[in-house]
C-alpha cells in the first residue's frame, strides 16, 4: 500500500463513520493545504534572499 492508503485507513480505523470517500477527500484537502503552506514558505525564504 502508498502512503496515501496508509492515511486514508488510519483515518477510517479512527473515525468508523466516515466513508473510504470522505476520508479521501479529508487527506487530500489536508495535502493541498500543506503544500500550499509549504509553496508559501519557499517563495518568503526567495524574497528574502532576493533583496
Amino acid at each position: 500500500m502508498t502512503k496515501f492508503d496508509d492515511k486514508v485507513s488510519e483515518l477510517i480505523a479512527k473515525h468508523p463513520h466516515l466513508t473510504k470517500e470522505e476520508a479521501i477527500k479529508i487527506v487530500t484537502d489536508k495535502n493541498e493545504r500543506k503544500k500550499k503552506k509549504r509553496e508559501e514558505r519557499t517563495d518568503k525564504g526567495s524574497v528574502k534572499k532576493t533583496k
